[in-house]
This record gives C-alpha cells, sequence and structure tokens, in this order.
C-alpha cells in the first residue's frame, strides 16, 4: 500500500492465610499490568501515531488477548488452586465495551463471547453453547442487554450481560441472511442490524420487533453490496461500510441517506477490504482496513487524517484486522483477528482541537 505523507493542522485497570495469598495475588497482578504479554511477547514503552515531531494523535494503550492479561497467578496461588485452564481468543469480530468498560468480544472461532471484565479483574463467557459463529455485538446499557448476531444461525440473540440469560431473540425463517454489524442508539431504542446477504440494514425496537429496512443491493446513493460494519456517532447519524462499493455511507438516525466517502485502491485514503468503523467524539472516522492490516482515519468529508498500522505483531501491527470499536472516552478497540488480539489504542483530544 503505498502511503502519502500527512500533515496535521491544529484546530482538535477467605480465611487466614488464603485470604492473604488472594490479596498478594491480586496486587501482583495489578502491578504487572503496565507491561503486556502476548504469545510469549512483552511489549512496554510508548507508541503513538503520527511519529514525533509531529504532534502525537493516537496511543497504544495495551492488548487483550486471554485471562492472563489480567495477570498470572503466583507460585503459592497455583499451589493453592491448581493450574487453571487458560482460555484465549480464537479468531475476535466484533467487539463492543458497556458503561462501566467490560469489554466484549465475539469470537467466531470459539463460537462465545469474551468478557473481559475489568470491575472484577477477571474473564468470563456468554453464548456458551448458544451460539454458532458470532459476529457484530452492540449493547444496551440501559436495560443491559448484549446483542450478538449469528451468521450461521441467521439470528439475533439478546443475552443478559451479567446472567448470560437469553432475553430475546430476533429472526426466524427468511429473516436474515448472514447478519454481521450492528449497533444499538440509546436515544432511540432502536437496534440497526446489517443483513449482509440481503443487502439492507435492518432496524428494530428494543423489543426486537421491526421498524423499517435501509437500502437494497445496488451502487446508487442508499444502494449496498454486501454492508457489513455499523457505527453510530453522538448525533445519531449512522455508518455503514458498504463492504464491496468501498465505501462508507452515512444516514440520519430515520434511514435517510446523507453522505458517502470512498473508493476502491491500494493508496492511503481508498480501500481494498474496508471493515470495522467507528466514530470518536470530535467526528473523525476511523474505518479498519483487513487487506491493508491498518485502520484509517477520516473526517467528516472523508478526507484522509492518519493511518495507523501496517502487518507485524508489534503494537499498532496487524494480521486481518477485523472489528472495530470506541467508547466514550475516546479509547479505540480494534480486533487484531489473526493475531489473536484485541488492540486498545487512545485518541488524544486536545482542547477544542480535533485532527482537522
Amino acid at each position: 500500500m503505498k502511503r502519502k505523507h500527512i500533515v496535521f493542522r491544529p484546530s482538535s485497570l477467605i480465611m487466614g492465610f488464603i485470604g492473604i495469598m488472594f490479596a498478594l495475588a491480586f496486587v501482583c497482578a495489578c502491578a504487572s499490568s503496565s507491561k503486556v504479554i502476548m504469545g510469549g511477547e512483552r511489549f512496554s514503552g510508548e507508541y503513538v501515531w503520527p511519529s514525533p515531531p509531529a504532534q502525537p494523535r493516537i496511543k497504544w494503550l495495551a492488548n487483550w488477548s486471554n485471562r492472563y492479561d489480567f495477570g498470572k497467578p503466583s507460585k503459592v496461588m497455583e499451589f493453592l488452586i491448581g493450574k487453571e485452564r487458560v482460555e484465549a481468543l480464537r479468531r475476535p469480530n466484533g467487539v463492543v465495551t458497556d458503561a462501566s468498560g467490560n469489554l466484549y468480544v465475539a469470537d467466531s472461532e470459539s463460537h462465545i463471547v469474551f468478557v473481559f471484565d475489568f470491575e472484577k479483574q477477571a474473564l468470563r463467557f456468554i453464548g456458551m453453547r448458544r451460539l454458532g459463529v458470532p459476529i457484530g455485538l452492540a449493547i444496551n446499557n440501559k436495560n443491559g442487554i448484549l446483542y450478538v448476531s449469528d451468521s450461521q444461525q441467521d439470528r439475533i440473540f439478546g443475552f443478559d450481560k451479567n446472567t448470560d440469560d437469553v432475553r430475546l431473540t430476533i429472526g426466524g425463517p427468511g429473516e436474515f441472511k448472514n447478519p454481521s454489524g450492528m449497533v444499538y442508539d440509546e436515544k432511540t431504542d432502536r437496534l440497526y442490524v446489517a443483513d449482509t446477504q440481503n443487502h439492507t440494514v435492518k432496524v428494530f425496537d428494543k423489543e426486537g420487533r421491526p421498524l423499517f429496512r435501509i437500502g437494497k443491493r445496488g451502487t446508487e446513493d442508499g444502494e449496498f453490496n454486501f454492508p457489513s460494519y455499523l457505527a453510530m456517532d453522538r448525533n445519531g447519524i449512522l455508518y455503514v461500510v458498504d463492504s464491496f462499493n468501498f465505501r462508507v455511507q452515512m444516514f440520519d438516525s430515520n434511514g435517510k441517506f446523507l453522505k458517502k466517502f470512498g473508493k476502491l485502491g491500494d493508496t492511503s485514503g481508498n480501500f481494498s477490504r474496508p471493515a470495522g468503523v467507528a466514530v470518536d467524539s470530535d467526528g473523525n472516522i476511523y474505518v479498519v482496513d483487513t487487506a491493508f492490516n491498518n485502520f484509517q482515519i477520516f473526517n467528516s468529508d472523508g478526507r484522509l487524517l492518519l493511518w495507523v498500522g501496517n502487518s507485524g505483531r508489534k503494537p499498532g501491527e496487524f494480521y486481518l484486522p477485523t472489528g472495530m470499536h470506541i467508547d466514550h472516552s475516546d479509547r479505540i478497540y480494534v480486533s487484531d483477528t489473526f493475531n489473536k488480539r484485541v488492540q486498545v489504542f487512545q485518541y488524544l483530544k486536545t482542547h477544542r482541537e480535533s485532527m482537522n
């Protein structure tokens, strides 16, 4: 992929002896969190984009891949409770966080959703033995429902994010054909689902009742060719990755077409295999490109501001990334799929400035 130089302009974690051992293990786990281990590799230091002397706008924070990322049990703890089985991500895809900052990752190969529970400092799971191929995730923080799209069963499952109980199911025979990306709008209590092989985006209320659909197959404005990942900004604008039209389309919350950007190409600012999409608090639009092994950042008019990443295993390097999410603190989560991890970055917002 050919890249061009980007110039920024200012304007943007019992009893007695056993209890003590548990406490010691927890302290050790917290102390070790400043360095991240992934696949036996330890990464430390600062990684920012763009490189100095330019003002940094994106900073790498962490990797999340398995339960040991919360800290490995001490030798004493292993003696007391035995060596635990280590569950690790195999093929992470959709990613989302809840209002408490806990991280949910759809693992298409493990057939479950991994929950990196930062409140409990533990890894737990949702959907075990009930999911086929989970792809997309969305969350309703008001009632604690985690929506999971299952492209094998052609259904959307709504799980209680705390108890793992199925609260609702959306989709019967013929409703979906490979549903993928999703986003939940808490202002209107609507769930938006990319019905990929039906070339449309379907909209449901919080109980899973259908409301309306957006688009049909085609190349014109408001039409799709295998829509995949979705995002929504704080103003209620819906972003749809129109995968095989190699573009991002924008709609209002009622499905009215607003604008688009992107085209097929092998240079910065174009797309080859666009995937996850997200929007930061300044309205900058982030798009993962699986083929480029990076994510690109655009302004609201579709002008390229910065790209982050290339092929590899180090911080900020990727191997076929897919899903993306940005939380309300402007932390950026990217499913680094074939590196079997989620990488976390921070948008370094400066007072009254964006990247423009």
